[in-house]
């Protein structure tokens, strides 16, 4: 649960830290008269120490340099967010934000869009709006009538490349510093997808590997059908650009209610927010729950079907509860104890009930040696007594006692 906003709280900032002249025009004369100067003023403070590199632990710097309250810090942050300035990510149990700069859009593009345009010509008027389109146009003749006479990428290497120089290419390369695609196993059938899919609807290059990768990995964790995924993926293309926005895809299936079709004996394989649906009578998985599952499988990399069961072992030791601190720290174990399916999930929980219940036994069962021995006199002397029981004695004491 994020708290309010405190001067100790640790930060990190990433992305850009520097601004070309027309983006900086773009900020301060479309953005500001809408996020106001504060925010503006805001933006500018975490690039400029974002450039210089500072060791920045906590709000406090950003306080001090922009003479704003963490009241003031937390507002225009929220405002910088809305305009899409800024994403800001947090981790509650070490109180960490982490604040992403993103540039702002060109001045012809901020005029054009679909929501700042309507909104900058509402606040500021239709006039200043034209004088904003003079002073943004672009130096742009069209080519309609031109031919393309670029003269092509030719081979420029005068020998051919020898396997000697690949490797030191290879060796020197610069290292690519995004993450490791995720290797979780896609139960989505591309082909099925494919056929008959309109390049209208889905354009040809756009069907590249990293857009097919997110497509089929948000069908197996969501559990959804090929043919359900094509309107989908036909809802998420952003008409404009003509491409597929990953944001809007994943949104859109987060929301996506489809009943998927139990065919498997097995739960297990499952499609993780089905296999939870399931635990929950069929009751829709909440948002929270559903990024829950994402990054159990995008970010910590774990098989879908582990992740079934890591559920309902968390499900089943917390009340029912899914706590994001508790579901982590135990994905971290498994991943350690490299638990990369669901047999050898369900192996390890067994052998850690039989741990516990022979631990739980011997506290009961190891009883010291002198209580057996013990044990073992007072039944030789109660088998000794019944030996030497006189029955006719015992009567006699019993008819005197009586007056008999």
């Amino acid at each position: 649960m994020i708290g309010l906003l405190a001067k100790e709280d640790k930060l990190k900032i990433e992305g850009i830290s520097e601004l070309t002249s027309s983006l900086l025009s773009s900020l301060l004369m479309l953005y500001q008269p809408l996020i106001g100067k504060e925010a503006t003023f805001l933006y500018q403070i975490l690039l400029s120490i974002h450039a210089q590199k500072a060791n920045v632990h906590n709000h406090a710097l950003i306080e001090t340099f922009g003479s704003m309250s963490i009241d003031q810090i937390e507002k225009n942050r929220c405002l910088l967010e809305q305009f899409l300035l800024i994403k800001t990510y947090y981790q509650d149990s070490q109180k960490r934000y982490i604040y992403q700069l993103f540039p702002p859009l060109e001045g012809n593009a901020f005029l054009r869009h679909e929501v700042f345009g309507r909104l900058y010509m509402r606040e500021m008027g239709k006039q200043m709006y034209e004088v904003s389109k003079l002073c943004f146009a672009d130096d742009y003749t069209p080519k309609d009538d031109y031919e393309n006479i670029s003269v092509p990428f030719q081979n420029i290497f005068k020998s051919a490349w020898e396997d000697q120089q690949e490797q030191s290419f290879e060796m020197m390369k610069p290292q690519e510093t995004h993450r490791q695609e995720n290797t979780i196993p896609i139960t989505f059938h591309y082909d099925r997808f494919l056929s008959g899919l309109s390049s209208l609807v889905f354009p040809i290059h756009e069907r590249n590997e990293k857009n097919l990768r997110l497509i089929g990995e948000l069908a197996t964790i969501y559990g959804i059908s090929e043919e359900k995924m094509r309107k989908l993926v036909g809802k998420s293309m952003n008409l404009k650009t003509n491409m597929l926005d990953h944001e809007v895809l994943k949104k859109i299936v987060r929301s996506s209610k489809t009943n998927y079709e139990e065919k498997k004996s097995n739960v297990y394989t499952l499609p993780p927010v089905r296999f939870l649906q399931k635990k929950q009578h069929g009751i829709e998985v909440t948002s929270s729950d559903k990024r829950l599952i994402e990054i159990l499988i995008r970010d910590y990399q774990m098989k879908p079907d582990v992740v079934n069961v890591l559920l309902e072992y968390v499900l089943e030791n917390t009340n029912q509860r899914l706590t994001r601190s508790y579901v982590e720290k135990i994905a971290g174990t498994w991943i350690r104890l490299q638990l990369d399916s669901h047999e050898k999930a369900l192996q390890f929980i067994a052998n850690e009930k039989n741990k516990q219940y022979t631990q739980s036994s011997k506290k009961i069962i190891e009883l010291p040696d002198w209580f057996h021995d013990a044990d073992k006199e007072s039944m030789d002397d109660a088998s000794q007594d019944r030996k030497n029981f006189d029955k006719e004695a015992f009567l006699e004491k019993m008819r005197k006692l009586r007056g008999d």
